[in-house]
Formats: C-alpha cells, sequence, structure tokens
C-alpha cells in the first residue's frame, strides 16, 4: 500500500493524477535507497560524484550509518601536508630558481586531490559548502602569495566538523585566513585622540553572511514582517556593528616560544623579527594591549568598559550570542540545504532542519543528517517538481564526471623510486569562462561567493515563479556555456590537469579510461544505459537518450578484419562512440541538475 500510494503521488506530480492536497509524503524506505537512482541521488548530495563502490555500500548499511561513518572518518590528508610537500618538490624541481615555491595553484590541486579522491568524501563535501557560506578567497593578493593561509583555513573548517556550528564559527573567526581576507587581523582599539576606529569589517560580515543575515527570520526561514509596515525587520543596526567592531580587536598571527622574548608590537604586526612561520598555520592569538576595553553593545548584549583587556572573555561572549540568536539556526541551515540539496527549500523543510540545529545546540553530524535525511532531500516525489534540486555548479560538474569513470592519473601513483612523492590530481585553475568551467576551487570574486543565495536570473522562467532563485545561474553567460562544452570535449580528447612525466613520457595528469564503456559501444542502446547509470544514475529521459541513440549510431564502426589489423581503427571508432554520449549527457540539462 505504502509502494502505491508513493506511485500515485509520483504521477500526481506529474499532472496525470488528482491528488487530495492532504495527502502525506513518504518515503519508500528511510533506511536506505530502494533503488540505484536513489542512492545515485543521494551521493549527489553528499560527495563529489556518485561512484558504482559507494552506491553499493550506502546501498548496504543505509543512509544515516554512513553519513555516520563519513563524518568519523578522518581526512586522508591535510592541506597543510600537501602544501608542506609539493613546496619541497618545486624547489627540488629547480633548485637554481630561488623564488620557486608552492603558490595558489597548489590550494586548488589540493582541493582537487581531495575532491576526486578522498574515502572521507562526506567531509570534502561539507568543507566546500562551509568554503562558500565562510568564504575566504583566493583573490586576495596576500592569501594567494601564501597559500599556507588558506591551507589553514580549509583544514579548520574540515576539522571543524565533528563539533557544533558555535564551535565552528570561533574557529573561523581566529583563523589568519579570515582575519586577512576581512582585515582584523592587526586590527587594534580605538584612539579617540586620533580618532582610529576599530575596522568593522569582519563585525559586519560575520552578522550578514556567516550568522544572522540581514532580517529577522521565523523558524522556517521566512522573513518577520513589522505588524505596522508588513516589511522585514532589520537584525542588527550600526550601533550593533560598531560595537562588535571592538571585540575583534588585537588578534593577529600565532608566535611561539621561540619569539616570547620579541616585543609585543613586532609580533602584532607580523614584523621580520617576529615571523614564526607557524603564524599562517595556527589560529590567531590575542594581544590584550592593542584590545578596546571600552563598553560594547552589540545585539542586545553589553559588555561593560574594563580595567584590564580581555579579548578572549569578549570573543566568547560574542561567538555565544551570535550562536543562540534566534536567526542563526534558519539562517545558516537554509544556506547550508541550498549547498547541498535544493535551491528552494520549502518552509517546512528549512523548519526541520533549524530545529534540529537547535535540539542538538547546533551540532553540525546532527545538523547535516537532518539536511540529507530529510522527506524533502529522499522522497522521489520532489524528484518531478519544479522548485526540487539546484544548478550543478561547475565545480562539481567536473568532479561528478571524473568520478563517474575509471581515472587514468598517473599524478596519483607514487612515482618509481619516490615513495615520499606526494599523489595529485595535477589539476590547477579551472577558472577561464572561454577555455574551462569558469569556476576555480576558494577564488570567489567576492565574500559574497561566486554566486548570491537570492540570485534570480532575469527574464527567465524562475523570475516568473514568486520566491524562486537559481543562485548558480549567477555563473552563467554565453562565454561559460561554451566554454563549459569545450572544456569537456577537450577532457574527454586529451584530459585535464599539467603534464606528468611518466615511462612512456609526458601525459595529462588525469585521463579517463574508457575501456568499459568502449566495450559497450558497439550497441547504442546499452551505451547510452551505461552513461545513464554513471552520469544521471538511470534517470535519463526518452528525450535525451534518443539524441545519444542518433548521434552514436551516426559513427560508423569498421568491422573488424580477420587479421585483426585494423583493432586500432576500430578502437578509436568506438571511443569516439562513447565520447559523443558523455558529452552530449554532461552538457544536459538532466546532468547540469542537480535534482
Amino acid at each position: 500500500m505504502l509502494e502505491l500510494r508513493c506511485f500515485v503521488r509520483r504521477l500526481a506530480c506529474l499532472g496525470l493524477v488528482a491528488l487530495a492536497a492532504s495527502m502525506s509524503s513518504c518515503i519508500l524506505d528511510a533506511a536506505g535507497p530502494q533503488d540505484s537512482a536513489a542512492a545515485w541521488r543521494f551521493l549527489t548530495q553528499a560527495t563529489f560524484g556518485p561512484s558504482q563502490g559507494d552506491a553499493a555500500h550506502l546501498t548496504d548499511i543505509g543512509y544515516a550509518a554512513w553519513i555516520d561513518e563519513q563524518l568519523a572518518m578522518p581526512a586522508q590528508g591535510s592541506y597543510r601536508d600537501f602544501i608542506a610537500a609539493r613546496d619541497a618538490e618545486i624547489k627540488a624541481a629547480n633548485p637554481s630558481n630561488s623564488p620557486a615555491k608552492a603558490g595558489q595553484e597548489q590550494i586548488v590541486e589540493a582541493f582537487y586531490t581531495h575532491a576526486l579522491t578522498d574515502p572521507a568524501q562526506l567531509r570534502q563535501r561539507l568543507t566546500f559548502a562551509l568554503s562558500e557560506i565562510f568564504v575566504v578567497s583566493l583573490q586576495d593578493g596576500r592569501i594567494a602569495d601564501h597559500p599556507q593561509l588558506m591551507a589553514t583555513y580549509l583544514d579548520t573548517l574540515n576539522n571543524s566538523l565533528s563539533g557544533t556550528y558555535r564551535d565552528l564559527l570561533e574557529s573561523v573567526t581566529k583563523t589568519p585566513a579570515m582575519g586577512e581576507y576581512l582585515t582584523y587581523r592587526s586590527n587594534q582599539r580605538e584612539d579617540p585622540t586620533n580618532g582610529r576606529i576599530p575596522d568593522e569589517n569582519y563585525a559586519r560580515e560575520v552578522m550578514q553572511l556567516f550568522s544572522i543575515g540581514l532580517v529577522e527570520l521565523n523558524l522556517n526561514g521566512t522573513p518577520v514582517l513589522d505588524a505596522r509596515t508588513q516589511t522585514p525587520k532589520p537584525t542588527y543596526t550600526s550601533a550593533d556593528v560598531q560595537g562588535l567592531a571592538k571585540v575583534f580587536t588585537g588578534w593577529s598571527n600565532y608566535r611561539g616560544a621561540a619569539y616570547a622574548s620579541q616585543p609585543v608590537w613586532t609580533c602584532f604586526w607580523i614584523m621580520a623579527e617576529c615571523a614564526d612561520p607557524e603564524g599562517e598555520l595556527r589560529l590567531m592569538v590575542s594581544y590584550p594591549p592593542y584590545h578596546s576595553v571600552s563598553e560594547k553593545k552589540f545585539l542586545g548584549v553589553t559588555i561593560a568598559a574594563q580595567s584590564t583587556p580581555d579579548p578572549e572573555g569578549d570573543l566568547k561572549i560574542a561567538m555565544d550570542r551570535l550562536a543562540s540568536h534566534p536567526n542563526t539556526a534558519p539562517f545558516f541551515c537554509k544556506q547550508l540545504i541550498k549547498r547541498l540539496v535544493t535551491s528552494n527549500p520549502s518552509p517546512e523543510y528549512v523548519q526541520r532542519v533549524a530545529q534540529r540545529f537547535r535540539d542538538t545546540g547546533g551540532s553540525l553530524p546532527e545538523v547535516t543528517k537532518a539536511i540529507l535525511m530529510d522527506d524533502e532531500a529522499r522522497s522521489p516525489d520532489t524528484f518531478f517538481t519544479a522548485t526540487g534540486g539546484k544548478i550543478r555548479e561547475p565545480i562539481l560538474r567536473l568532479t561528478a564526471l571524473l568520478r563517474a569513470f575509471t581515472m587514468d592519473a598517473p599524478g596519483l601513483l607514487p612515482a618509481t623510486g619516490s615513495p615520499s612523492k606526494i599523489k595529485t590530481a595535477g589539476i590547477t585553475s579551472t577558472s577561464d569562462n572561454a577555455t574551462s568551467l569558469g569556476q576555480s576551487p576558494v577564488t570567489a570574486p567576492s565574500v559574497f561567493n561566486f554566486f548570491r543565495p537570492g540570485y534570480v536570473p532575469p527574464q527567465s522562467v524562475i523570475a516568473e515563479h514568486a520566491g524562486m532563485v537559481a543562485p548558480e545561474m549567477q555563473l552563467v553567460s554565453e562565454s561559460s556555456v561554451t566554454g563549459y562544452v569545450n572544456a569537456i570535449a577537450d577532457l574527454l580528447d586529451k584530459g585535464i590537469g599539467y603534464d606528468v612525466q611518466t615511462a612512456l613520457g609526458p601525459r595529462p595528469s588525469i585521463r579517463l579510461d574508457l575501456s568499459e564503456p568502449r566495450a559497450l559501444a558497439q550497441d547504442a542502446a546499452t551505451l547510452a544505459d551505461d552513461v545513464s547509470r554513471r552520469l544521471l544514475g538511470t534517470t535519463m529521459t526518452s528525450a535525451l537518450r534518443q539524441q545519444i541513440l542518433i548521434a552514436v549510431n551516426s559513427i560508423a564502426v569498421p568491422p573488424l578484419d580477420a587479421t585483426r589489423s585494423n583493432v586500432a581503427a576500430v578502437n578509436a571508432a568506438l571511443d569516439q562512440r562513447v565520447k559523443a554520449a558523455i558529452l552530449i549527457t554532461a552538457a544536459s540539462s538532466e546532468f547540469l541538475v542537480q535534482r
């Protein structure tokens, strides 16, 4: 009966059957996926792309156990260690070039390496999601020149996933990368004699973007309206920004015992004589002489004027207030839902997750589980709705495509005679609009990320539906559409990443091994089924399937002659069939829209 009700609801979503509005939603089996399509959909939301092994394991142990297992699994390596190892390799390969060192491209290398190969896929996927909420960008020149800052930041996000939102917010606040990016590292207290005031940048953004947002919210994420004007009520004022800014004074880079004898001012200002190498690899520490001691008022909290500076105590009060603010649960949870599941979550979905946030003190594992196991994320009904799912941003398209097939990646194999060589995917910047993806990890143009959560494409169908948004569409342009298709075509033909020296000469760091689908390519229908299984979870529409059949059948495959002298020609034709099927699918709306 339950399966019948779900089937009828699916028909209703397609407009084929009228149902009473009161009929409740359902999930065929909340414990785990019922079929490969359900497993693929879950893993698309929770990883950098489904693989057949991951889908089989998920089916065996179920959703909740898989999430618990993933979050208990340590990352396979840190960004800090990756940057250090690549720095050593680059210097060893360029002994006469003293400026040679790891740079911002090695951060991108590290990102793609973790995204493609780390078994702790959920940890890496959440780290990426958080990096697009708590934005720090390599567009900042100093961060780009000091990749250790970004390495520390990404490791901090990853290491915070087992704790609470409150702990995450404090850790993010103390990272030297965030201090540099939002200009409060070495931020000193006010001085009325010369008119100096504390830098207000972080105080503003930590409220607007990282915790409570601009307007008061109900638990379901909808705005609280003023009773008289029926307009949204602001969450904070300029006075709140000014009061909170005082909290973020007197913080700068870590200094170890070896620098304890240096004058405090040299360490606070990160002068050469107190530039501890660990300063960019550890959380910032306080420098009381530079911390404001005047009264600090913000968000209904008052910290009385002090005779002795207390930067740690003031920070604790501020973090406690931001984490417990009524807005924080719905604001943060809605942003995380948007990054993982759907751009247009229903108010009911937001409220269920936000309530879980409150019930568990902001436990990130519990919030993650609430998001991924909610009926709106798991029910097959939402697959057919206009508001379900989200545009798949370019980075996630690439990783999903690569993880769906076997990768021929010499950079991920230990070099002969060099067991200490670090494994790397070898993919660097993918930012170019015309020739690549138009998006590269942690390179957002501003603190508002690559796209705004409330973005609505002008003159689009989405704009005709009140309240609907499509954030990732802000990345789309004529050049980016063409660039993406060209980039995938190049990937299929040549591979991606810089050349790696092998016994056979230089080769791209990653190419797709197409031998498995090649074996199926004599029959266009069988090939289409395989590509559908790998990239769409067997949900390919008949229209897309027909396009693939026409394209594949138009590529003639010569018969194998009796002496097998034309094997290469046969394989080349079969490979062209495979590439055509993959390219058509990768460029289709069915792949570009994550359902």
